[in-house]
């Protein structure tokens, strides 16, 4: 009887949200602790080994950390593309008005991170890395909320969880244009082509998940060839993999998602924290050139400009009238939410590694920026949502939601 509370409890563990940060955060810990232990040497010989076929290396593919980012990272992206377009379906993205301000919001934090970036760090050799700060990790920040439970409303979690998605989208966005180098326009025409008849292949109604999954592939190797992050190949087939039939029943899009998110939880995104995280931290790991600034840069961006940004904007869309926050919410509830979106690893380390691909030092500078930006962000969340939930004591204790108050048709919230 005792075996099977405990193993509901573990089930019950993962199935919640808060579960994917615990071993995302556990699997960045033990990538930091590898790689400064006595046994450091054989993490470097295992993900910077030299990948080969028939003795050459694979062109872009040259590690086996180069895989992982790029290769098994496609299912990550992949499982990302399926919640888009589940949203955009039956989610917070369907109303258009509750929608808005989430996506102006997320606009408003990349914009207020990539700008505090620029400032700080300004020129230099960590100048291109204005476009490190801007993403949200959707796993952390919703495993933060729920880490917090009774301090926060639910609409927050719908909140969040839109903008997320939304800067995700923003984010992969900044890549593919930003951060893609040694283009090849013919690969590059063709992974257009492959997308096209995707579309259509959409259009046309059909449903089974394979076509889209096959073209995703051939899509992933022609992005590869053509210089553009090939992960990047699973949004796109996540977003056009039907959720719904021409008939109205459901598509191949609901199941695809629910099989592939808890890999991507525990295997594909703990596999990547493993592999990019390990850094030696000694005491000159400052003393490389702009090394200084780009760690200050990250963490203020990470920390005020995503609380200032994400904040100011959705005041914004509200003010003007043009969008409302969810039922419950509190602009001191935005504010805390902004703050725990500052957490932030998987997308920014992989625009890290475009930008400062040739210097490793500031790579590594990175990695300890966006672990402290996101250690700070959460306790600065913590603390402004805990003060939310002191000012809003007329919360219900069995459930700890805010009551929802007047409905706002005009963007006016109490």
């Amino acid at each position: 009887m005792r075996s099977q509370r405990v193993s509901t409890a573990v089930a019950s563990f993962f199935r919640s949200d808060v579960a994917g940060g615990v071993v995302l955060t556990a699997a960045a810990a033990l990538a930091l602790l590898w790689a400064n232990s006595p046994w450091q040497h054989t993490y470097a010989q295992l993900w910077d080994h030299a990948v080969r076929l028939d003795g050459h290396h694979l062109t872009g593919f040259t590690t086996v950390r180069a895989w992982v980012n790029s290769g098994l990272m496609t299912v990550f992206f992949l499982v990302v593309g399926l919640e888009i377009a589940r949203e955009r379906r039956d989610g917070e993205l369907a109303d258009p008005r509750t929608a808005i301000v989430p996506l102006v919001g997320a606009l408003g934090g990349m914009a207020g991170a990539g700008l505090l970036y620029a400032l700080i760090v300004h020129t230099g050799p960590g100048a291109n890395g204005w476009g490190i700060p801007m993403a949200t990790d959707i796993a952390f920040a919703l495993g933060a909320l729920a880490l917090l439970g009774r301090w926060v409303p639910p609409g927050l979690r719908l909140l969040l969880l839109t903008l997320a998605v939304a800067d995700d989208i923003g984010s992969v966005l900044v890549l593919a244009l930003f951060y893609s180098s040694r283009t090849h326009v013919a690969a590059l025409i063709g992974a257009a082509v492959v997308g096209a008849a995707m579309v259509v292949v959409r259009r046309q109604g059909l449903a089974p998940a394979w076509p889209y999954l096959v073209g995703g592939v051939v899509l992933w190797a022609l992005l590869a060839v053509g210089g553009v992050e090939p992960a990047l190949a699973g949004v796109v087939v996540g977003v056009l993999i039907p959720g719904v039939l021409p008939g109205g029943g459901p598509g191949p899009a609901g199941r695809l998602e629910e099989g592939l998110a808890p890999i991507a939880a525990y295997l594909v995104l703990p596999l990547f924290a493993v592999a990019n995280a390990g850094v030696t931290i000694g005491s000159s790991i400052l003393h490389h050139p702009g090394a200084t600034a780009v760690f200050v840069g990250i963490v203020v961006a990470r920390v005020a400009g995503k609380l200032g940004g994400i904040t100011l904007a959705c005041v914004a869309v509200v003010g003007l009238g043009w969008g409302r926050l969810p039922q419950g919410v509190r602009w001191i509830h935005v504010a805390g939410g902004a703050a725990i979106a500052g957490i932030g690893f998987t997308v920014p380390l992989l625009i890290a590694e475009k930008a400062f691909s040739s210097r490793p030092q500031l790579v590594d500078v990175t990695t300890i920026g966006l672990l402290a930006g996101s250690v700070v962000a959460f306790a600065l969340g913590a603390v402004i949502l805990t003060i939310a939930r002191k000012l809003t004591s007329t919360a219900d204790p069995d459930r700890g939601t805010v009551p929802a108050g007047p409905s706002t048709t005009r963007g006016e919230n109490p």
